[in-house]
């Protein structure tokens, strides 16, 4: 991760950062004052740091180019922040990446991975984890970070007057060069207390949309028996300067808990979620494997699908994993199972009849 305090770069060092910050922060009126001492930036310039770094995640990540994903994804995220005390204008977007991630830039810019979709299990998942994203946007974590980070510098640079600004550019240029070198935070997670207060919030505007909060919780404990399992970590909410993952993952189960008995009946919608992701491309794309769904038929067992579907009855055991079931899981009739193939091209649509509920 890019450190605006120890870059040896030789391109953007600790004084060049400092420098345009102040350029931004002067410029644009953001700087700390007495009445606005807790963060250097504004909603308003939020804004214009999302809008200003969103076509370069695009361009570094790439829009995923599935319609009905996108819409399917946006729809749920916008339920999860129609509950929640919102000012911005969310925008949710899937990224062509095969890592497990998510990640939020200020403002109302949300990008969930094609990686992290194809881990996951349900929409109730789904919810939990645009709502820890959403709720980093809504506490404005990125400006918090900066203001931690930076703030006293920023403050230091103000008293040196408009000079600071001067034959430097525009106010534009100077948040564009300060949204980049942000875009490093963002990425890879905001830190122990904001990450903890994303997961509680989350959580809670997950369930107030009508959720199961639990969901999360296994979403959680998958992860982490994959990552003990393959030893690379698969999100950043799991980095070093996150939570421990122990102590998360118990919080988390102790707030679901908590939750459960809040208004009304929840949902998890386990079908609906893995029907969107037929023909989602799985892996690098260099491996030419896609995700199938594979409805139940009466008298199936995981063995006969992988034999049949999959040619080897041996990918019983992938089945199972990618579905979070046990190998020898008995399978009920009309369930969707995620099975990954193997194919030049991706597998054509097809209609997916499910049983009645």
């Amino acid at each position: 991760m890019w450190c605006a305090c120890c870059d040896a770069t030789g391109g953007w060092t600790r004084r060049n950062f400092l420098r345009v910050l102040g350029q931004a922060a002067l410029a644009t009126g953001v700087v700390p004052m007495a009445a606005r001492a807790f963060t250097i930036f504004d909603e308003a310039t939020d804004v214009a740091i999302g809008r200003e770094v969103d076509p370069e995640i695009l361009k570094q990540y790439g829009y995923y180019e599935k319609p009905e994903l996108q819409n399917y994804v946006a729809e749920v995220g916008q339920r999860v922040v129609a509950v929640s005390d919102t000012r911005f204008q969310f925008q949710f977007k899937v990224v062509d990446s095969p890592v497990v991630n998510s990640f939020a830039l200020p403002g109302g810019f949300v990008y969930i991975t094609r990686g992290i979709l194809a881990l996951m299990n349900d929409e109730a998942q789904l919810a939990g984890v645009l709502g820890h994203e959403s709720t980093h946007v809504n506490s404005r974590h990125g400006a918090k970070l900066m203001t931690k980070a930076l703030g006293s510098q920023v403050a230091t640079l103000a008293g040196v007057g408009a000079a600071a600004a001067v034959g430097h550019g525009s106010a534009v240029s100077a948040v564009a060069a300060i949204s980049n070198h942000l875009t490093n935070y963002m990425l890879l997670g905001y830190g122990r207390e904001y990450e903890t207060e994303a997961d509680e919030v989350g959580l809670r505007h997950a369930r107030h949309a009508g959720y199961d909060p639990r969901r999360m919780v296994a979403l959680f404990r998958d992860m982490r028996r994959q990552e003990i399992m393959t030893g690379q970590t698969l999100y950043h909410g799991f980095e070093a300067t996150h939570p421990d993952t122990p102590i998360r993952i118990a919080k988390a189960d102790t707030v679901a808990e908590m939750l459960l008995p809040e208004g009304g009946p929840v949902v998890v919608k386990t079908a609906e979620y893995r029907l969107q992701l037929d023909g989602l491309t799985y892996g690098e794309a260099k491996a030419q494997q896609w995700l199938r769904t594979y409805v139940v038929q009466p008298g199936d067992t995981l063995a006969s699908i992988a034999a049949a579907e999959l040619g080897d009855a041996g990918r019983r055991f992938e089945i199972a994993s990618l579905n979070d079931l046990r190998d020898d899981a008995v399978v009920a009739p009309g369930l969707p199972l995620k099975l990954i193939v193997h194919s030049p091209h991706p597998p054509k649509p097809h209609e997916l009849q499910l049983a009645p509920n």
